[in-house]
Order: C-alpha cells, then structure tokens, then sequence
C-alpha cells in the first residue's frame, strides 16, 4: 500500500474512532435512566403495598376460618343444646310423673292418718282395759278363741296401718328430694342452655364485626396496589417510547458509522488502486434460541397465572432450572439491564433493522448498558425474580416496541 494510501486509512479510522456528541451526553439516555429510577421508586412502593395486601389476605383468611370455626361450634353446641333440650323435656316428664306420684302418696298418707286418727279416738274413748273387758266376757272356751283372734286381727290392723304411715311418710319425704332434686338440675340445665347461647352469639358477632373491617382493610390495600400497579404500567409504556427513541438514534448513529466506514474503505480503496468494495444492504438479524428448555407457555391471550387477568402473554417461557445460562439470540447492544417491574431483572438488547430481544425474571444478570453483545454470548442466568411462579425464562422479540411471535424468528 502507498504511503497516500496509508494516510488515507488511517484518516478514516480516526473519522471512526472519534466519539459522537450523542456518545458523550445523550439527553434521551439520561431520561431513561430517570424513568427508571422512578420505575424503581414506584416498585419498591408496590411491592410494600403487596406485602401489605398479602397480609391483609392472610388476616381475612385467618378471621373468615376462625369465623367458620365458631360457625362449627356454634352448629355442635346447637346439637348439644338440642340434646340438652331433648333432656330438659324428658326431666320435665319425670317431675310431672314424681308429682303425681307425689300426689298419690298424698292421697294414701291421708288416707291412713284418718283411719289411725280414728282408732287413736276409740283407744282414747274405751283405753285398753276394753281389750280385757272383751275376752273376759266370753261365754265359753271358743267364743274366748274367737274373741281372742278378733282382737289379735285389730291389733295386727293398728300395726300395719302405723307401718304403713311411716313408709308412706318416707316416701313421701324421697319423692319430695327426688323433685326438688329434679327441678335444681332443670334448672341448672336452662340457665346452661342460656348461657351457651348468649356466649356463641356475642363470638359470632365479634368475629363478624373482625371480618368486615379485615375485608375492608384489605379492599383499601388492593386499591393502592390497583393504582400504583397502573401507574407503574404507564411509566412502563413511556420507558418503552424512549427506548423505540433510543434505537432510532443508536440506528441512526450505526448508519451514520456504517457510512464513514463505507467511504474510509472506499477512500482506501482509491489510494490503493484496487477495486471498490461492493455497497449493499446488511443481511437479516439472525435469533438463536437463547436457553435450554422446552416451552412451558406460548406466545399470545391467556389468563395470567400471577395476576388472574386475561391478557397478551408478549412472549414465551422457557423452562429451566434456577442458573441455566441466558444467551444472546442475536448481536446487540444492551439498552437495559435492572428491575423491570413484573419482569423481574430484565435485560433488553437493540438487535438492529428496528429488532430488540427481552430476557425476564433473570436470577443473575452478566452484562451492563452500552455494553455490545455477540450472538451466543450468556448474559444472565434463570430465576424467578418479578412475577413469576416459578424458575423460567421469558424472552420476547420486538418490533419497534411492538412484541411479536418469537417462534415466526427463531
């Protein structure tokens, strides 16, 4: 090559080496890094107002079971108290049969006092010499007999009716216990019944009154993770519009170089007196699959399993162990590398020809912004960080922002 040549050349690589305005203060980076740092900001507060929500869940799961649990003893002491109620009758009847066998022996008792208050009066009238007077008056040996058993036969009445008294007295004092007894235990069992009832119904109501404000709280909480997750979507969607902005200028900028370079080879070319180099188009951006695993959830709607809500699913997942490398699809260069809201740590990377690749939910993450990537080269390692159930990579392609299909590229 001639020293002209020589000059030439190295003319052109100081055209290539020379740092663009844009690379020395960038506006439109220096606003992404503040939305992200607002991003960040709201996140920490969304994440405080989901542990917030998470408890208020669990308080209102925890008050609704302790709810259903004195519903549970509420539904056995009815049984109880319907069994109670059962005896309650049944010591109800017993009583009613003990007084009117109380009522009977009454009856009997009065029966028997007159009959001996009536001998106590023919004692009292003709005394007992009239025993005597009787067997003495006999007129022969058999009307004595005769006398003699005739008297026998009274006093063995007298007795048996004394005796008599006397049991029907005890028995009258043993039904009299029994009864009092009975109605001692009725009402034991009344007050009991009373009791259990008014001590159940004031518990069901506290906990009634606990679940409503529990339910309350909770609905408060949902609101302001309902709202800051909205606002962190907004903010989510402008980070989006900036970084379309940011590869039309990085585009811009690798055109501009790319044209620098084309005339340094061509200006070198001409110094050198060799042939032109052809001028074309670059070939198309060629995507690898960029982890090891099978596809675990396809592009397009479904009901999100975290949320609930049915949505675009704006990529897939591939699933995969907790550290399987993360690599390249394509060359890029990394426009982020940080939280990204429900994505979790997320890598993104400017592709080219208006192409960018997304990597979510990353435990680990390899690569910084700015930094220029080659295909195949791992840039992170799988988790579970942001909203996901489990290890997975979610990996999205990009067309001006726009997600498509991944599978219609790789």
């Amino acid at each position: 090559m001639t020293v002209k040549g020589c000059a030439a050349l190295a003319m052109a690589l100081l055209i290539l080496m020379r740092p663009s305005p844009a690379a020395t203060s960038n506006p439109i980076v220096e606003k992404i890094k503040e939305k992200q740092a607002q991003i960040e900001a709201t996140r920490q507060k969304l994440d405080a107002s989901r542990q917030k929500l998470h408890a208020a869940r669990f308080r209102v799961q925890t008050v609704s079971q302790e709810l259903n649990d004195t519903q549970v003893a509420i539904g056995r002491v009815s049984g109880s108290i319907d069994a109670l109620t059962g005896s309650i009758a049944t010591t109800r009847e017993r009583l009613d049969l003990k007084r009117r066998r109380l009522a009977d022996t009454e009856k009997r008792l009065d029966r028997h006092r007159t009959a001996l208050d009536r001998r106590l009066v023919d004692v009292y009238e003709y005394g007992p010499a009239s025993y005597l007077e009787v067997l003495f008056a006999s007129t022969s040996f058999i009307d004595f007999l005769e006398r003699w058993d005739f008297l026998r036969y009274i006093i063995i009445g007298d007795s048996s009716l004394i005796q008599a008294i006397n049991g029907e007295a005890v028995k009258y004092q043993r039904l009299v216990a029994d009864l009092e007894t009975e109605e001692h235990s009725l009402d034991a069992q009344e007050q009991d019944q009373e009791r259990q009832r008014m001590e159940l119904s004031s518990l069901a109501g506290q906990r009634s009154a606990l679940l409503a404000v529990a339910r309350a709280q909770r609905n408060v909480v949902a609101q302001q993770v309902y709202e800051l997750e909205g606002l962190t979507a907004a903010q989510e969607a402008r980070l989006q519009d900036l970084i379309r902005e940011k590869q039309r200028e990085d585009a811009e900028a690798v055109a501009r170089a790319r044209l620098a370079a084309e005339q340094a080879r061509r200006a070198a070319a001409i110094a050198a007196g060799v042939p032109l180099p052809p001028e074309g188009p670059n070939g198309p951006v060629l995507f690898m699959w960029p982890a090891h695993g099978a596809i675990t959830s396809p592009f397009g709607m479904r009901t999100d399993p975290v949320t609930g809500r049915y949505q675009l699913h704006s990529g897939i997942d591939i699933g995969a162990g907790y550290g399987t490398p993360i690599m390249a699809a394509a060359d890029g260069v990394v426009i982020y590398a940080g939280w990204y809201g429900g994505y979790g740590n997320a890598i993104i990377l400017d592709n080219g020809s208006s192409l960018s690749t997304l990597y979510a939910h990353c435990s680990a993450m390899y690569v910084s912004p700015n930094q220029h990537i080659q295909r195949g080269q791992v840039i992170g390692a799988v988790g579970a960080t942001g909203w996901a159930t489990g290890p997975h990579l979610h990996f999205e392609i990009r067309v001006n922002g726009v997600p498509v299909n991944p599978l219609s590229r790789l």
